[in-house]
């Protein structure tokens, strides 16, 4: 959980420095950009929200009101 904290805090900072391109492709890609990683790490880790939240109610461990 610490490491996910840490990756996650390490690209809000990449996204919101003003000196940061987003469109610019990552060297080390085969033509991504940082805006491309940003919105897929963004869609995957509401995915997996979703699924926690859909296991919660399944146990009955989160309360719907």
């Amino acid at each position: 959980m610490a490491a996910f904290q840490r990756d996650l805090e390490e690209m809000v900072r990449l996204v919101r420095n003003p000196r940061t391109d987003l469109f610019a492709k990552i060297p080390h890609g085969q033509g991504q950009t940082i805006l491309r990683e940003a919105l897929l790490l963004a869609d995957h880790n509401s995915y997996h929200l979703g699924q926690l939240v859909d296991l919660r109610r399944a146990l009955g461990a989160w309360q719907v009101s």
